[in-house]
């Protein structure tokens, strides 16, 4: 497959071409900061050579007749200015457009990638990849060999990297997992289209640690429960309990160690951990318990295959796979708000601890990770860690943040120290 000029969709990725919009853009966004201004003729230099790397992200969309699909690129992807609202203002459906972007501004280096594409796992590793080749043009050498997820510009795909992992996983024989009710939605106004409201948190990492192990829970698990405790305080506060809804919190799961995947293609899943405000009150003691103990058992490789196999049988059906691509267009929004956006509230992602090689740690002060918007949920959320620092970024499409709000006052009130940025 590996010399073919096209490329199929994966299947996460097959739903993203139909639900795009203005506001829903698909694109996340993961940057470093530098410890010094960007060059940007090296950095274009940079992306130049590791695209001969990565040959399964050079490329456009096309329409076909039942799915799109994508088709080399024959253009050279160009560093852009990065703008005051990421993820926003790119039609990744254009002809000759790809469908990532690398972006530059004084000291930082951002990559924008399409959900259609590849997910955070993917783009990271393309990230890496250009800053280790960055820093070489730059007289800066590192040992590579250090982080294999870093990959050698000069080397040839592995070809799992171009694998669909989720019919490689599909089992027809598992069968499907339960659907949930329609989870609570934050009744907030959106703010002009094209705005996509970034609020970063940098936390240290030790306080924020030790207050989780308090719990005896991951990092992951606390913040989750904090997330979930959040939206159970705004609706408290602001709606009469006939407007109140399960909370549900969409929280991905790379299924790569899982599996034993190297796809660079999206291969993630949700989990939804949740409570349910009208059956009484919660203390964060119990949500917290909730949400540890429903995490151990979702993340789960015969539990997670039952996701993969309602998802892969969804696309093989035979009407499916015989309608048209104009009536996929029509229909494919509306089973996605239905069985994906409607179930949730919100949305917190962990792209993990970020490394790099030692050689390199010094010059680079910073990561951030920005989820892609959302119409449905509104707000999201993601973090990461980097050197002694956790780095916590919610993007929202409405004028106010209540959430953020509540979730950061908790978070003060229970010692962590917080310094807060905005766009």
């Amino acid at each position: 497959m590996k010399d073919k000029n096209w490329y199929r969709l994966d299947n996460a990725g097959k739903v993203y071409p139909a639900i795009i919009t203005h506001r829903r853009t698909s694109l996340f966004r993961i940057s470093a900061t530098l410890a010094k201004p960007v060059h940007v003729g090296k950095l274009q230099k940079s992306l130049e050579i590791i695209m001969k790397r990565f040959p399964y992200f050079n490329v456009q969309i096309k329409r076909g007749f039942f799915w799109y699909y994508f088709e080399t690129n024959e253009h050279t992807p160009t560093v852009e200015r990065d703008s005051l609202y990421p993820c926003m203002a790119a039609n990744v459906k254009k002809k000759r457009m790809y469908l990532f972007r690398v972006r530059a501004f004084n000291k930082r280096i951002a990559v924008e990638f399409s959900h259609v594409l590849t997910d955070g796992t993917g783009a990271l590793i393309f990230l890496k990849t250009l800053l280790f080749q960055y820093f070489r043009e730059i007289g800066i050498e590192a040992n590579r060999e250090s982080d294999p997820f870093i990959f050698d510009p000069g080397a040839k795909p592995n070809p799992g990297e171009y694998e669909d992992s989720f019919k490689k996983v599909f089992n027809k024989k598992i069968p499907f997992n339960r659907r949930q009710q329609r989870a609570f939605h934050l009744p907030e106004n959106f703010d002009r289209v094209g705005r996509y409201n970034i609020l970063t948190a940098i936390v240290p990492a030790d306080t924020i640690l030790a207050k989780s192990r308090e719990y005896n829970v991951s990092l992951t698990d606390f913040l989750t429960a904090l997330l979930i405790e959040s939206y159970r305080q705004y609706c408290t506060d602001n709606l009469k309990p006939r407007r109140w809804k399960p909370i549900v919190v969409n929280v991905p799961v790379n299924l790569r160690p899982i599996f034993d995947s190297r796809t660079m293609k999206n291969f993630f899943l949700p989990i939804e951990p949740a409570i349910d405000p009208r059956l009484g009150e919660y203390t964060f003691e119990e949500i917290i318990s909730k949400v540890h103990h429903y995490m151990r058992h979702e993340v789960d490789s015969k539990v997670l295959n039952q996701q993969i196999t309602r998802n892969v049988k969804g696309e093989m059906y035979t009407f499916v796979r015989i309608m048209p691509l104009v009536l996929k267009n029509m229909v494919l929004p509306v089973i996605y708000n239905l069985l994906g956006e409607n179930n949730y509230s919100g949305s917190l992602s962990n792209l993990g601890r970020i490394t790099m090689p030692d050689e390199l740690k010094e010059h680079i002060e910073r990561f951030e990770f920005i989820p892609a918007p959302s119409t449905g949920l509104k707000t999201k959320a993601g973090f990461l860690s980097w050197g002694d620092k956790v780095y916590i970024s919610f993007g929202r499409l409405t004028k106010d943040c209540p959430i953020e709000r509540i979730f950061f006052r908790k978070m003060r009130k229970m010692g962590i120290p917080v310094k807060i940025e905005n766009n």
